[in-house]
């Protein structure tokens, strides 16, 4: 007889976590999640840092290109010397700054807020006259002084009403205001007519010229750091003193968050060209001897919060500490007066 024997119940034990285990898991995923989150914050910043020294120095790139292309040909007008041309301005009202190729570039120590309303005290301004555009040639002899029209071949830079143009044969130059408004002709088979009336003129009366004479647009800017009113920034601007009338400054910006602009001229002495010392605007005695300029801009970064504390530079031969704890870059570049250099 086989004894019955009665199945044994296999007891199923279930074990989980401890405590201890549970809070040295959840330790050890908070350090990696903070490792992880210092990472992020890291490369974020870094990210800021790099993107705005990327965006500082391609704005103070673009700004010293803007203002060394006008220094170069400051007092350029297509002729060889001035000295030896008899000038006749006759545009009326005359242009906010008047036309002087003579000293074709001066400048000022300390803006004010005249010059547009929104120039920052304590930069610099610099302002510069010359040829703006390049030559457009006489289609017909200029015989008749009675004779309010010039005709030129083509339009090409855009000439509009009450612009300032110069007709010069390299012998004699006059200065006057475009009065009626040309198209826009980029074929230079096509005659185009410039009015030059009394209306904005001292008189319709300039010289003779022949076929060898030119047209070119002149014209003064102003460069200088303003505050722009819609974001309270500062910027770089600049002031078109030609194209309005007297007393009306056209301005426009250029290049934001440029902080400050100091500028130096280099002076030659009389006979030489190359320059002898870098002088301040008020220390110039003769601007005609002006014959590079070496700008110093000062950059700042559009965000706040990029550095950990706020920033000490050197900019102007000076050591500032910034008040806030945005970025600041200085840049510097010397441009010569190609019409006063060899």
């Amino acid at each position: 007889m086989i004894p019955h024997t009665r199945p044994r119940r296999s007891r199923l034990r279930l074990k989980g976590f401890t405590l201890v285990e549970l809070m040295v898991a959840m330790t050890i995923g908070l350090i990696v999640l903070g490792a992880i989150v210092y990472l992020f914050i890291g490369i974020r910043q870094t990210f800021r840092t790099t993107d705005s020294q990327s965006r500082m120095q391609e704005n103070a790139r673009y700004a010293l290109e803007m203002v060394a292309r006008d220094v170069r040909m400051a007092g350029f007008i297509g002729c060889g010397n001035l000295e030896f041309i008899p000038v006749n301005v006759m545009a009326s009202p005359a242009p906010a700054n008047g036309i002087s190729f003579a000293t074709a570039v001066t400048g000022a120590d300390s803006a004010t807020g005249s010059i547009g309303g929104i120039a920052l005290a304590g930069a610099d301004t610099i302002t510069i006259t010359g040829a703006l555009d390049g030559v457009v040639s006489i289609a017909e002899e200029a015989t008749d002084p009675l004779n309010a029209n010039l005709k030129v071949y083509g339009n090409p830079y855009g000439y509009v009403q009450n612009d300032v143009l110069s007709v010069t044969d390299c012998r004699t130059m006059d200065v006057f205001r475009v009065t009626n408004s040309p198209s826009v002709e980029l074929d230079t088979a096509v005659q185009i007519t410039l009015t030059h009336s009394n209306g904005s003129n001292t008189g319709n009366r300039i010289g003779r010229y022949g076929l060898d004479a030119f047209i070119m647009r002149v014209g003064t800017y102003t460069y200088f750091i303003g505050l722009n009113p819609a974001t309270n920034r500062p910027a770089l601007y600049r002031a078109n003193l030609s194209r309005g009338l007297e007393g009306a400054v056209q301005t426009r910006e250029l290049v934001d968050n440029v902080q400050d602009m100091q500028i130096e001229y280099g002076v030659h002495e009389a006979g030489e060209t190359a320059p002898e010392s870098y002088l301040s605007a008020g220390a110039i005695a003769d601007w005609t001897r002006v014959s590079s300029v070496r700008i110093n801009l000062l950059m700042v970064s559009a965000d706040d919060a990029i550095v950990s504390e706020p920033q000490t530079y050197i900019f102007n031969g000076a050591s500032v500490t910034a008040d806030d704890r945005r970025l600041y870059q200085t840049y510097t570049a010397t441009i010569a007066v190609r019409n006063r250099v060899p």
